[in-house]
This record gives C-alpha cells, sequence and structure tokens, in this order.
C-alpha cells in the first residue's frame, strides 16, 4: 500500500479543508511511518515560515485626500474658478425675486418660485464645482442642457414677439457658466517645461539585480 491516500490526507489538514481520512486514523499511521511524518513536519514548516503577521501601516487616507483636494483646486487656473464663483452669484442674486417674492415676467407667483429654485440650485452646483473643479464634468451635461434649451426659448419668444430682447439679457449668466464649465471640466495641458523632462521609465531587472539593491539601499 503506497501514502499517497496519507500524504493527501496530510495536505488536507495542513489546509484547513475536510479530511479524507479519520484524524485517528491518520494520527496511528504518522506514528508508525516515518515518511508520512517527514512529509507532515516539513509540510507544517513550510506553511510557517509562508504565513507571517501583516507588517502594520500607516494610515494615510486622510492624507491621501487631503493631497487629492489640493491637487484638484490647483489643477486649473483660478481665474476660471473666481469667475464661475462670479456667475454663480449673480444667478443667485438674479433668482431671488422669483424664488422669494414669486416676480417672474410672464409667470405667475407659483411658476416663479419653482423656475428660482431650480436656478438657486444650480449656482449652488455652479459654487461646487468652483471649489472643486473636479465635480465640473458631472455638472457639465446640466449646464448645457439649461443654457440650450434658454437660448431656444429665448430665441422663439422674441421671434414670436411675447418678450422684447433686452429682456433675455439676465439669461446671459447661464451662458457663461456654461462656458467656465466647460473650460474647467477639459483636460489640462501639461506645460512646456513638464513636457520638455524626460518621463521615468521602468526596467525588468533579475531576480539577484533586485535582492543587491534591496540589500545596498
Amino acid at each position: 500500500m503506497t501514502c499517497d491516500p496519507w500524504i493527501e490526507a496530510i495536505s488536507a489538514r495542513v489546509d484547513g479543508e475536510a479530511p479524507t481520512i479519520d484524524d485517528r486514523l491518520l494520527d496511528a499511521h504518522l506514528i508508525s511511518c516515518t515518511s508520512c511524518r517527514a512529509y507532515a513536519d516539513n509540510v507544517h514548516r513550510l506553511r510557517r515560515a509562508s504565513v507571517d503577521v501583516a507588517v502594520p501601516m500607516a494610515d494615510l487616507s486622510t492624507r491621501v485626500v487631503k493631497a487629492a483636494k489640493l491637487t484638484d483646486r490647483g489643477s486649473v487656473w483660478w481665474v476660471l474658478r473666481l469667475g464661475l464663483g462670479v456667475v454663480a452669484v449673480q444667478v443667485m442674486v438674479l433668482s431671488a425675486p422669483a424664488l422669494f417674492l414669486g416676480h417672474s415676467s410672464g409667470s405667475d407667483a407659483h411658476a416663479a418660485r419653482h423656475l428660482g429654485s431650480f436656478a438657486v440650485a444650480y449656482a449652488i452646483g455652479l459654487l461646487v464645482v468652483a471649489l472643486r473643479p473636479a465635480k465640473a464634468r458631472g455638472i457639465l451635461p446640466l449646464a448645457a442642457a439649461l443654457a440650450g434649451c434658454l437660448a431656444i426659448t429665448a430665441v422663439i419668444d422674441v421671434i414670436e414677439g411675447h418678450v422684447p430682447a433686452v429682456t433675455e439679457i439676465h439669461h446671459v449668466p447661464e451662458v457663461i457658466g456654461l462656458v467656465l464649465v466647460w473650460m474647467i471640466a477639459i483636460p489640462q495641458r501639461l506645460p512646456r517645461s513638464a513636457r520638455r523632462r524626460a518621463l521615468p521609465t521602468l526596467r525588468a531587472v533579475r531576480d539577484d539585480e533586485a535582492a543587491g539593491e534591496r540589500r545596498s539601499s
């Protein structure tokens, strides 16, 4: 009889799998079989050598989040962010009468307050983008839809004579906001000085070279 079934049972015990042979029979066999006992000792020794307590690592999440925020704020021109903040304040101020007083040309008080609420929410979104430029891509579709719908309806109303063209000037901040959000959302090109610098490269090393570099460091 070969020891293959016993070796398989030893491996299953070490790996925590379901036993293929009763533990009492396996222990009795290990007492009488030198080869299987040596195999079991070797397997346990290798398992202890391969499994070790993980080295505790410092929690860098707060530092990484802070660095990401600083990088985000410095990734675009501050002039664009300042301009977007000004536009957001303008939209909020122009929408305040409709929101709180229900004043809006060509609509009743209830509809005016609804439009004012949407405009104020849009202005808050612009302020968020001014503070966190990474949010620009998320609000860009909303800004494009709003500016496009306002432009189309304004042209239709002016052509049909419902409102004079001069009254549609108060929609200009929404269009400017769209342009600024788009400029913030587009990928920024690297400056020429950064493009001239050689990018870091990786090279394949042999195991003995890597061990030598670790010892020297």
